[in-house]
């Protein structure tokens, strides 16, 4: 029986991350590496890894490109309908007797009312669980790579807007996730169950803000604001206006608690700290004088 294990997304940077480690843990004849763009995945095929082309709107093409697969790891797609996508790849795994299904999820807790960037992988996680596959979710913190969009123009203004969350949020470097997700499809005593990928600490935005002043050279100040005036100023601020709301809701759901779980799984799993807040910040150019 084929013990191949496809990894979509490979193209993008969660998938590609996690190819970059499981190419380090399994041997290449084990993996697939599929995505929309050849030229993204070519290193991969230079490590002797197969490479597939699809888009999961084309319902031949995803059915190619899982034929004889044992596992798959699914990455979340960034397309509008990418709820029908999902729902095409699962129900397409299910017909080509797929015998694992890992999916990329977000922390949260059974919340409703949080919009897409809960509600999406609720959907999602719901799907994989009707499919019948047996299945490892793999939830999420919020990307440290999205403090650049989130601080805005603090580095000109002095101050990084955006709405509070008291009680602090769980997030994570991208490529810190992708190395523990890896892991996680690479150790069978990993799979069936729920994993919450998040630092021990919850970070707060005044310690964002202060860090990046330290970077800068000069104060920064979190100013909180509303959920609405936030999204008024992403329309403002040159955001397409499909998009504000999806960024909205992820702030109401930081603010409110929904994407927070510290614990140690993170940690466990990479062998050392995850990447801070801090750390991550001093890694970005910083083409704004002080």
């Amino acid at each position: 029986m084929s013990q191949q294990i496809l990894i979509t997304g490979a193209s993008g940077g969660l998938g590609g991350g996690v190819l970059d480690t499981l190419v380090k843990l399994l041997p290449a004849g084990r993996l697939v590496a599929l995505g929309r763009k050849a030229e993204q995945m070519q290193r991969f095929a230079d490590q002797s890894v197969e490479v597939r082309i699809a888009d999961f709107d084309d319902a031949a093409a995803t059915e190619k490109a899982l034929t004889g697969i044992h596992s798959l790891y699914l990455v979340p797609t960034a397309a509008p309908n990418r709820l029908e996508q999902h729902q095409r790849v699962i129900e397409t795994a299910e017909r080509a007797g797929v015998k694992h299904l890992f999916y990329s999820s977000v922390i949260h807790h059974g919340e409703t009312g949080h919009g897409a960037i809960i509600s999406d992988h609720q959907a999602t996680e719901a799907m994989i669980q009707g499919s019948g596959i047996p299945h490892t979710l793999i939830r999420n913190s919020i990307y440290l790579d999205v403090l650049p969009m989130l601080l805005g123009n603090a580095a000109e203004t002095g101050y990084f807007a955006y709405p509070s969350a008291p009680m602090g949020v769980s997030m994570a470097a991208r490529a810190d996730m992708a190395e523990a997700t890896a892991k996680i499809i690479a150790t069978s005593d990993l799979h069936d169950r729920v994993h919450a990928l998040s630092p021990d600490q919850p970070i707060h935005y005044a310690d964002v803000a202060h860090a990046y002043g330290h970077l800068l050279g000069r104060e920064i100040e979190h100013l909180d604001c509303t959920v609405a005036q936030h999204q008024a100023a992403l329309v403002q601020g040159g955001t397409p206006e499909f998009l504000a709301p999806f960024l909205a809701a992820m702030a109401r759901g930081l603010a409110e608690g929904v994407i927070r779980e510290p614990n140690s799984a993170l940690q466990e799993l990479l062998g050392r700290d995850p990447v801070s807040a801090e750390t991550f910040l001093r890694s970005l150019p910083r083409s704004v004088p002080a």
